[in-house]
């Protein structure tokens, strides 16, 4: 049985579809708003319940290692830093984190990918001119 969408989720679908069109990818915003709404997570917990909500948005959510990168990517940015680390018999440890204090409203979080390396922005038409040239 699927679980209902947690109030930080309702939110984020409604700003990031239009017209039944999703507009934008709302990952780090939903990484954000469990982390604010929990607390704390752990990279595959907080994977599975994406899976939810991107069921719901009807959009694929990814592989759980690409999930990972994307919390690798917003570390660097300093959006998020790790709280604990729960050791696990025969396991790896499970690395919690937390939105770092002061970040919450950062607006990093919207496209931290196209922060990180500005070649990844398409929406420039300077870059995609670049690369169009140099792969023909």
């Amino acid at each position: 049985m699927e679980r209902e969408l947690y109030p930080f989720e309702l939110e984020i679908a409604a700003r990031f579809s239009v017209g039944g069109t999703l507009t934008a990818s709302p990952k780090s915003e939903w990484i954000r708003g469990y982390l604010l709404y929990f607390g704390e997570g752990y990279p595959y917990g907080m994977w599975k319940e994406y899976q939810v909500f991107a069921r719901y948005l009807g959009i694929r959510p990814g592989s759980y290692a690409l999930f990972v990168r994307h919390i690798w990517l917003l570390k660097k940015l300093g959006l998020i830093e790790p709280v604990r680390a729960e050791v696990r018999p025969g396991g790896m440890p499970r690395v919690y984190y937390r939105v770092k204090p002061g970040m919450e409203m950062s607006p990093l979080w919207r496209r931290p990918m196209q922060i990180l390396y500005p070649s990844t922005d398409w929406s420039r038409p300077e870059t995609k001119s670049v690369y169009r040239e140099k792969y023909r």
